[in-house]
């Protein structure tokens, strides 16, 4: 009887962690498949993000973004700064020159509130099916979004719940 009740107890032990797993899984572990996605770009694309064109316009985006400056690097005759601009709900991680303060390239934007749906092709909040379909016949077997779509230089992944929405779109940028 005391090994059968172990037995048991221990299936039902590794049943609940692989459950706990599969839960934890949800925003999309790395080593995820990567596809092409044809359009996909940080800015020009198909499935580019709608940023105003200059760095004061970005900053106008919403309410005193908090700027947190990340790193600086000087080259000959000006510097760029890696700088992260936090509103609330939308992260972009950015390089501003000294040389041309209206000038900025995007590195990473993150966006995990519905408020910046204007931004991008997709939207935190609507569900997986609606940016699936969206992505085209690449992500037709992606049912929880946890592949990660690329551009040429570019991608965009996304962070999902266990309801079947969006809860971050990630995009990685190509500086240069």
């Amino acid at each position: 009887m005391g090994f059968r009740f172990r037995r048991s107890f221990a299936d039902a032990c590794l049943a609940l962690l692989a459950g706990a797993a599969a839960w934890a899984n949800q925003a999309g572990p790395a080593g995820d498949p990567q596809y092409f996605v044809e359009g996909l770009a940080c800015q020009g694309g198909k499935f580019s993000l709608k940023l105003p064109a200059t760095l004061p316009a970005l900053l106008a985006l919403g309410p005193r973004p908090r700027v947190e400056r990340l790193e600086t690097q000087r080259w000959e005759g000006y510097t760029t700064t890696h700088e992260r601009v936090l509103f609330d709900g939308l992260y972009v991680d950015l390089i501003a020159y000294s040389n041309d303060p209206g000038r900025y390239s995007l590195a990473k934007v993150t966006i995990r509130s519905s408020a910046w749906a204007r931004l991008a092709p997709f939207a935190v909040g609507e569900p997986v099916d609606a940016a699936r379909a969206r992505l085209g016949s690449v992500a037709k077997d992606d049912w929880q979004l946890r592949s990660i779509y690329a551009g040429e230089n570019e991608s965009v992944r996304f962070e999902t719940t266990r309801a079947g929405n969006v809860s971050a779109i990630i995009y990685e940028c190509y500086t240069g």
